[in-house]
């Protein structure tokens, strides 16, 4: 591993990120908010690697900031049409870890990074949406990134995104998103994706946190009214 290989600049990494996600127009600030995302899959990913000494660290960590940038290539008029619920996925989106991978090898190589890691860290990208039974044996870095990347949208961050949706998209009052909070999403279903027992825990913890606020906003919009 050359000086890169073994401290990466994530930093910079995300820099580099950041200014792609802003120049599109839906991936900045708002219910897609892109920026915000990468920084929690980030975080939550460090706080899965301190439980595997085994695990490729480095790697793992630039993947998670380089994850995703390949939704700044989404073609925005084929994008969300039609979807009419949080984190609906359609043929776009789908693209998105196909078209990051060159993008992301092109800000390793500028930031001095081995082919090596480069190949590794673009295996992340490539792979960090396969998730249930989409791929066999596969390997702990992947697992740590595919976790990371599904219960970062968790907790706090899962509490509030889908008032910035309803807002932008559906056109639906507050009301509607506590709706939808309560009704039209189960967590149950994504939390069988999860491959690691350490980003279960995580995963409960950050849910239990959502299911809390949820619950003191019910009773802060509970109105004999409606």
């Amino acid at each position: 591993m050359n000086k890169a290989d073994k401290h990466p600049d994530y930093k910079k990494m995300y820099s580099v990120v950041k200014k792609l996600f802003l120049k599109t127009e839906h991936f900045k600030h708002g219910p897609y908010d892109e920026t915000f995302f990468t920084t929690r899959v980030y975080e939550t990913a460090k706080e899965i690697v301190k439980h595997f000494p085994e695990c490729s660290k480095e790697e793992i960590l630039a993947a998670a900031v380089l994850h995703d940038v390949g939704k700044s290539k989404l073609d925005s008029d084929k994008l969300f049409k039609g979807c009419t619920t949080l984190g609906t996925a359609d043929e776009e989106w789908c693209k998105h870890p196909a078209l990051g991978v060159p993008i992301a090898e092109k800000i390793m190589k500028k930031l001095g990074h081995s082919p090596v890691f480069i190949k590794r860290v673009s295996f992340l990208i490539a792979n960090h949406a396969r998730r249930g039974g989409k791929m066999k044996d596969k390997p702990l870095d992947l697992q740590i990134i595919q976790d990371a990347d599904l219960i970062a949208d968790w907790g706090f961050s899962g509490f509030i995104r889908p008032f910035l949706y309803t807002g932008k998209f559906s056109h639906q009052s507050i009301f509607g998103a506590v709706d939808f909070s309560l009704h039209g999403w189960d967590p149950a279903k994504d939390k069988a994706l999860i491959n690691l027992d350490v980003s279960k825990k995580i995963a409960n913890k950050k849910l239990k946190l959502q299911d809390e606020l949820l619950k003191q906003l019910c009773k802060e919009i509970k109105s004999d009214l409606l």
